[in-house]
């Protein structure tokens, strides 16, 4: 929800499936939204106000171990390219992840919104390099619809206190869930303050103990994040420059 998809936040996994043909296919949980019931009449055009960045800008994160110098820098666009998945025409939300100003990742993230403003999360391709710059992998690589990978949400339309939803799902592989902790709530980063902010809890039933806590301004988008071991923080990131 993956959001977060970034590199010092990422639980992703190479999506294989792990059913097989005697066991017959994993059943789907309650929480995984219900994509035969969604409806794509302009898939791209994103209307979603916690989503961002807008077409022609670049968000700017920083981010590392928490109370240390940020050692990461995250830039986020969204292509002017689109992607098909399942049929459905999807923007390309590109990340890239530099460690010490050495690139260590590249992703694209397919997102599309249905009709009732619901955004959804289609896969991602990703390229992982090691500290030197040199492309090593393509794990964390994974595509809805191919060996069984279930579409989620990237984030919801009218999320409300209390709700929970996957942001994909393939048993035993990739269960990414999100809950909304508070919704209304005023938040200042560096960059100012943001009134009716979303705050969310995303975990994985794969990782006891791991979580994050993801804001989300109105207008913006995602502005900052607090990851937990065990209930300690570890990690942050926080947005510190809009590029237009």
């Amino acid at each position: 929800m993956k959001f977060s998809k970034i590199a010092i936040i990422s639980t992703g996994a190479i999506l294989l499936s792990c059913s097989n043909d005697e066991e017959g296919p994993a059943a789907i949980p309650d929480q995984v939204p219900d994509f035969e019931e969604a409806v794509f009449s302009a898939p791209t055009d994103i209307g979603n106000p916690f989503y961002g960045p807008d077409a022609g800008q670049i968000y700017v994160y920083e981010g590392g171990e928490a109370d240390m110098p940020p050692e990461e820098e995250i830039r986020i666009e969204r292509r002017a390219e689109t992607r098909t998945v399942m049929g459905i025409d999807c923007i390309i939300h590109h990340d890239i992840v530099f460690k010490d100003a050495i690139l260590i990742e590249d992703t694209d993230d397919w997102l599309a919104e249905d009709d009732s403003g619901n955004l959804w999360y289609f896969g991602e391709a990703v390229k992982n390099y090691d500290d030197e710059g040199n492309f090593q992998d393509d794990e964390g690589s994974w595509e809805a619809g191919v060996d069984g990978a279930v579409p989620g949400y990237w984030f919801p339309a009218n999320p409300e206190v209390g709700d929970t939803y996957y942001q994909e799902f393939l048993e035993g592989e990739a269960e990414d869930q999100a809950e909304v902790l508070e919704v209304g709530v005023t938040v200042t980063i560096a960059m100012g303050t943001y009134e009716d902010c979303i705050v969310t809890k995303d975990y994985t039933l794969l990782e006891p103990g791991v979580y994050e806590k993801k804001y989300y301004a109105p207008g913006i988008g995602f502005i900052k994040e607090e990851k937990f071991e065990d209930d300690a923080l570890i990690e942050t990131l926080e947005l510190v420059e809009i590029i237009e």
